[in-house]
């Protein structure tokens, strides 16, 4: 029988505007716990604003650097949010997942576009031609696949699903 490799961080994953940074930090507060952005984590590898880095990279090399820091994330304890672009580099979500349980912010398109709003400025790693529709279609399945379990965010507040997380992790093999 091999042996489970213990998950002590929580991951959040999902869409931009699924509220991974706030959530975080609410749950980081509740569990004691440091708090850690990959987007932030990205920006100090570069010495660049999110968006500065994107628009001087362009979304390939970007997709590149962000997986460079996924890949490179070895801390313990932690409540991590990630960039909503992170699911498209595989084996950085894995490497994610070998130490955390992560968490999909599960969060509707016309909440998502409420809360984005006008995104060209947001850092969201997409093409040119795609629509946040799109990218928000595109990624759904891969957010679904990845993730060990899902918390509806329709009609919760911060407080509220992080509180959902932490009744719901203490049930799953996460060690808290």
């Amino acid at each position: 029988m091999s042996q489970k490799t213990t998950k002590t961080n929580i991951v959040l994953i999902g869409m931009a505007g699924a509220g991974k940074s706030s959530v975080g930090k609410k749950l980081a507060e509740l569990l004691g716990r440091p708090f850690v952005d990959i987007d932030t984590l990205i920006e100090e590898d570069q010495n660049l604003p999110l968006q500065e880095v994107l628009n001087t990279l362009g979304v390939q090399e970007f997709r590149k650097v962000e997986e460079k820091v996924l890949l490179s994330f070895g801390r313990s304890y932690h409540i991590v949010a990630t960039g909503g672009s992170a699911i498209y580099s595989q084996s950085g979500i894995d490497h994610l997942h070998t130490t955390g349980l992560l968490i999909l912010l599960d969060v509707g398109l016309p909440i998502l576009k409420e809360r984005v709003g006008d995104f060209s400025n947001r850092g969201l790693v997409k093409t040119v031609e795609q629509t946040f529709d799109e990218v928000f279609e595109e990624r759904k399945p891969l957010y679904s696949k990845n993730a060990d379990l899902t918390i509806d965010c329709q009609n919760r507040s911060i407080f509220d699903i992080s509180k959902l997380i932490v009744d719901q992790v203490a049930d799953t093999f996460y060690h808290l």
